[in-house]
């Protein structure tokens, strides 16, 4: 599971460094993708492989189907750790998600984010409000039993 927030710089070449906690889960390859808010989806490569195989299950009859196909896959590329625990974002992506310099890996549960630091900065600000926080929670039973 991912969790935590974690401020990095990216590289000349585009090189981000992955939080040691989340390594071991890459060990295995990792694919990162658009995300919904401007920001980058990275998925290790089981849950990866799992979402596209449901995904080329859809029909491509549907117009629909046929575009969230196109979202997946033209917009996802592998990933690979190098030595120093970093991953090559492609400039496409940072594009995508507005990452020039400085970024936050965000741990999502079973994926994790990369955001470009001022947007992050600002989900923050969202992620802190205690009344909308109690409204997104009040359909959870949190009480663990």
């Amino acid at each position: 599971m991912f969790l935590g927030q974690y401020k990095y710089s990216i590289d000349s070449k585009g090189r981000l460094t992955i939080p040691v906690r989340f390594r071991a889960a890459l060990s295995s390859g990792a694919f990162v993708t658009q995300g919904f808010d401007r920001n980058l989806i990275v998925w290790t490569s089981e849950s990866f492989e799992h979402m596209a195989g449901r995904a080329t299950a859809v029909t491509s009859t549907n117009p629909e189907a046929r575009v969230m196909r196109r979202l997946l896959f033209s917009q996802t590329q592998e990933l690979t750790l190098d030595a120093a625990g970093r991953v090559l974002i492609p400039p496409y992506l940072r594009e995508y998600a507005g990452i020039r310099s400085d970024a936050y890996v965000v741990g999502a549960g079973e994926y994790f984010e990369i955001w470009q630091a001022e947007n992050w900065e600002k989900q923050l600000e969202e992620v802190a409000d205690p009344v909308a926080n109690a409204r997104r929670f009040e359909h959870f039973d949190l009480s663990g039993g």
